[in-house]
């Protein structure tokens, strides 16, 4: 099976030139899936219209949210439009519009290969403990002159109402891809996750206010996961903007992200978008 891999598309970012280009690409490689981790838009208009329009270039679309596409302003979180309605409601209902499959809300089986996925959410497990920024930081989401925008954007309400700290949430969606592999009869098992599951997949920045983000980044409990189930031969992940192809015994780790314009070097967007889809054999 042919996968195509990419993540962190930022189409309302990157505007329509970059997805036009995108899809181009898709509908060059040929893929038999097309595999999508995370932070496509936070527009519910253009996340329809990038479903849509990726969903015409591959004969499948996988698809896991990332933070971006859980991100909210303030008052529509008050009128209960928060990172879980996200989640659980909104995205996976623009996915069936478009044809898309949403592992957030349930794994697929794809010519006998099982897809499972979550978006994740950071533990704070992969924190830079050198840095010595003190905890009342990182509940802040804020050291050094740079904000953590999560901490206003994605508000995950718990029973009480209350936003739940990001270990639960964690803990939370950890749990739900653990439950989605019990589910999974496939002998064969692909995994995305949004936030990175590996150590080896931080890009380590000297800023200290970079360094303080390393701790937004990843859970190592979702390694844990999919070390665990032998199934598991692809883990995809993004968020982290840093591509990487890592082999951790017979489970292979590939992070392939488009990323923010300002980050693409001056190359032109076709150029950008060529390097950004990893072409991947299961």
């Amino acid at each position: 099976m042919r996968l195509a891999v990419t993540s962190d598309i930022h189409i309302d970012k990157n505007g329509p030139g970059a997805l036009a280009a995108l899809a181009a690409r898709v509908r060059t490689l040929e893929p038999d899936v097309l595999v999508l981790a995370g932070d496509v838009a936070t527009s519910p208009t253009t996340l329809l219209e990038t479903f849509l329009a990726l969903r015409a270039a591959a004969p499948r679309v996988v698809y896991v949210a990332g933070n971006h596409d859980v991100w909210s302003h303030p008052e529509q979180v008050a009128r209960g439009q928060h990172a879980w309605w996200r989640l659980d409601e909104l995205l996976p209902a623009l996915c069936r519009e478009a044809g898309v499959d949403c592992l957030d809300a349930a794994g697929v089986e794809i010519d006998g290969v099982g897809f499972v996925g979550t978006l994740g959410w950071y533990d704070l497990s992969m924190k830079d403990e050198a840095l010595g920024a003190p905890d009342e930081a990182y509940t802040r989401g804020e050291f050094h002159g740079l904000k953590w925008m999560d901490h206003v954007y994605a508000v995950f309400p718990g029973e009480d109402g209350r936003p739940m700290a990001p270990w639960a949430v964690a803990d939370r969606l950890r749990s739900r891809l653990q439950a989605q592999l019990r589910a999974c009869v496939a002998p064969r098992v692909v995994a995305l996750t949004h936030m990175v599951a590996f150590d080896e997949q931080l890009h380590h920045k000297p800023h200290p206010g970079w360094r303080f983000c390393q701790a937004f980044i990843g859970h190592r409990g979702l390694g844990d996961v999919l070390r665990a189930d032998p199934r598991v031969c692809l883990a995809v992940a993004g968020h982290t903007h840093t591509p990487s192809d890592l082999r951790f015994g017979g489970l292979r780790a590939v992070v392939s992200p488009l990323g923010y314009r300002g980050e693409w070097l001056g190359r032109p967007t076709e150029e950008a978008v060529a390097a950004a889809v990893a072409l991947v054999e299961v």
